[in-house]
């Protein structure tokens, strides 16, 4: 006769507490040490990170532009005959005087820019200097329908002028830029080397300076006289925000995961926390 098995023993409730505790823990801990959890990890840090990164990077250019603002307020200087690229380099935004006749035969119109939503061109026009050196100045801005020299007779001055203007560096190029036409006079970009050697000038490059008089400027733009660049820069600083926009992301992305990884209340909490809620309803 078989004998009959033997119920296995009930386990108390503490028990079925603790076993419910170690499957959590167990599930937490693989969950913990998951390559998605890895992965997790790696946003806040690289928020952080990126953060930092834009503080040094503010720090870079709140010193460029307080080196820049200092150059364009210092007394002008004569720009020397002979221009070497350390010297451009050294003196960018400094204010130069030069002397000398304007080429307007080679003159370049580079386009399409626009200028508070209205289309137009910068004139680029070699300054022939007295010992015979030519340097490029960017005179500055005209309407597109002022294109044609015959339409701008007061633009195109045959005395001898002096000018204050910013020395500058050659502009970035960008990929995206049609290639210019010198034969046709289409220049779509600054492109000082290939300037120079058409009009057989230095590769210096200098932005003629504009009055600060919203009459003049007014006047001048109806004359077709070129409106050159205002005595500040333009320079885009949005470092602040970057920062704040990454550390922003690191806290919070931080605290969603804080919040995926705590670890599971255990099962006597669990038990406790429902029995409160009971209560409260009844």
């Amino acid at each position: 006769m078989r004998a009959r098995s033997r119920p296995a023993p009930r386990r108390s409730y503490a028990q079925r507490l603790d076993a419910d505790d170690s499957v959590l823990t167990s599930e937490w801990h693989r969950r913990l040490l998951s390559w998605k959890t890895v992965g997790l990890f790696t946003i806040p840090l690289a928020a952080f990170a990126l953060g930092t990164w834009q503080v040094q990077r503010l720090k870079w250019k709140r010193a460029l532009l307080d080196d820049i603002n200092d150059r364009m307020h210092r007394r002008p200087i004569p720009l020397p005959l002979r221009v070497s690229p350390d010297e451009i380099d050294r003196n960018e935004y400094r204010r130069v005087l030069v002397h000398g006749t304007f080429d307007h035969a080679a003159e370049m119109l580079v386009g399409p820019r626009a200028m508070e939503g209205e289309p137009g061109f910068l004139v680029v026009t070699p300054l022939v200097r007295e010992d015979g050196s030519r340097v490029l100045v960017n005179r500055g801005w005209i309407r597109r329908d002022l294109r044609a020299q015959s339409l701008r007779p007061d633009s195109l001055p045959t005395e001898p002028v002096t000018l204050v203007a910013f020395v500058r560096k050659a502009p970035g190029q960008n990929s995206f830029t049609p290639l210019s036409s010198p034969q046709d006079n289409d220049w779509f970009s600054i492109d000082l080397p290939r300037m120079a050697r058409f009009s057989r000038s230095q590769e210096v490059l200098l932005d003629a300076i504009q009055p600060e008089s919203v009459s003049s400027i007014l006047h001048d733009s109806r004359r077709g006289i070129p409106i050159g660049s205002p005595l500040q820069v333009d320079i885009r600083n949005n470092h602040l925000q970057y920062l704040i926009t990454w550390y922003v992301l690191g806290v919070f992305t931080t605290a969603m995961l804080v919040y995926k990884l705590r670890k599971p209340p255990t099962a006597a909490t669990r038990v406790k926390r429902m029995r409160d809620r009971a209560g409260s309803f009844l």
